[in-house]
């Protein structure tokens, strides 16, 4: 079984990323899992037909007893495209609660449930710009099996990526390693020599940049990933290819920056 948290700051298309992989590890004959943990509940709307599902925090506060028989598996876990299992953890609404208790209440459920050994490859897509407990659940459990740090050619989507890399330093006994950067929807080629220079001072690869490209917005509005409705174009080829390589990925522990590095880099950069 290959689980796999794909992490990034929000805004950063972690989910179009997670979507399309999900598509290709299924074209690859593989059960597919993918769990969307953020209160937004989006990350499977695109495996779902452009429909958001029911979330398990939803469900808990509907009256269901996550502890009870009557919280069945066919209530939180829906079939999507090509046959890939969808759960959204949800969570609650702005300034009421903790945002990461949907994650930790679904995969109570998930292990109650023994919903992870049914399936060959797992994407947790995880809200990156606060790693919380309940968001770093997947690390300090030893939950998923690498993690992929979606960036793009921001500031601010690096500054979140090297803590995102801080908190797999911190669970690297839990066996927390980083499979590597995806750079997302690029606009600017000239601004990759920043993205270029942070994953050398991170000691990470870049497993792949995807180029921004029109296909994106059309598949939005059909609710398909591009995997999906045009399997044949370039940007669908990049996540084959990226999915190949996540497969035989074994991934390292990276060498976040620390303040005064980040603040050298900044200069450097801007």
């Amino acid at each position: 079984m290959k689980t796999i948290a794909i992490y990034g700051k929000g805004g950063s298309g972690k989910s179009t990323v997670a979507a399309n992989l999900s598509v290709q590890f299924a074209r690859r004959g593989l059960k597919t899992l993918q769990i969307g943990c953020d209160p937004k509940h989006d990350s499977t709307r695109l495996l779902m037909g452009g429909k958001r599902i029911e979330t398990v925090i939803d469900m808990i506060e509907k009256g269901f007893d996550e502890g009870r028989d009557e919280f069945k598996k066919p209530l939180y876990l829906k079939e999507g495209l090509e046959g890939i299992g969808c759960i959204e953890t949800g969570g609650p609404e702005s300034g009421k609660g903790c945002a990461g208790l949907g994650i930790v209440s679904a995969f109570r459920l998930l292990g109650r449930h023994k919903v992870l050994e049914q399936y060959e490859v797992i994407l947790m897509d995880v809200l990156g710009d606060v790693v919380c407990g309940g968001f770093a659940m997947p690390l300090s459990r030893g939950i998923s099996s690498g993690v992929v740090i979606v960036v793009g050619d921001t500031i601010m989507s690096l500054y979140a990526a090297n803590n995102i890399a801080k908190a797999i330093v911190h669970y690297q006994r839990n066996g927390a390693r980083l499979l590597g950067l995806v750079v997302n929807a690029t606009k600017e080629p000239g601004r990759l020599d920043a993205v270029r220079r942070f994953a050398a001072a991170l000691g990470a690869e870049i497993l792949e940049i995807v180029p921004y490209d029109d296909v994106f917005a059309e598949a939005e509005r059909t609710g398909l990933p591009v995997s999906a409705m045009q399997p044949d174009c370039t940007t669908a080829r990049k996540f084959e290819k990226l999915s190949g390589r996540l497969l035989e990925a074994r991934g390292t522990v990276p060498c976040p920056m620390d303040d005064d590095s980040w603040e050298r880099f900044l200069r450097e950069t801007t």
